[in-house]
Order: structure tokens, then C-alpha cells, then sequence
């Protein structure tokens, strides 16, 4: 796997949710990895936070949820949320 680089908040702040997808999946793997195996480091901690607070920003299973029903019913979806930076939107 090639290696990457954290995300942080202020970089996550200028990308939109289509850009953070793939890079929240990456790192995810990435944390479960040294979780699973037992070789999460002391202090790694607050990086940790800093993931869990960008994924759960990008991921609003909420907003999913709203955005299929209103696509079914044939309505319109603004597609801002997915192609506006999350700083713009206040998302993060």
C-alpha cells in the first residue's frame, strides 16, 4: 500500500466531500490496521481524533439517508454537498 498522508482538519476544510472520500478510506485502513494488529503508538491519539472528526463530517449517514428517499420520490438534490469544500459549506 502506498503510504499517505494524514489529513487534517485545515486541509479537509478546502476539499469537498467527492475529494475526501477516497483519502478517508485509505486512512481508515490505515488506523483499523495498527488497531487490529495491536501497534497503535503512544500519542497517536490525538491524530486519531483529528480522522474521527474529518470522517464523521464527511460522512453524514443522515444526509445519505434524506438525499436517496428525496431522489426516489423524484425530487431534486442540491449537489453542492458533494462538490463544495466542507469549509465553505461549515461542515468542518
Amino acid at each position: 500500500m502506498p503510504r499517505f498522508e494524514r489529513l487534517t482538519i485545515e486541509e479537509a476544510r478546502t476539499l469537498s466531500r467527492d475529494q475526501l472520500l477516497d483519502r478517508i478510506e485509505v486512512e481508515q485502513r490505515y488506523w483499523y490496521r495498527l488497531m487490529d494488529s495491536g501497534t497503535l503508538r503512544v500519542g497517536e491519539d490525538e491524530a486519531y481524533r483529528t480522522f474521527t472528526r474529518i470522517m464523521h463530517a464527511a460522512i453524514d449517514s443522515g444526509r445519505a439517508v434524506s438525499d436517496t428517499l428525496a431522489l426516489l420520490n423524484g425530487e431534486c438534490v442540491s449537489e453542492e454537498y458533494w462538490t463544495r469544500p466542507l469549509g465553505e459549506l461549515g461542515d468542518l
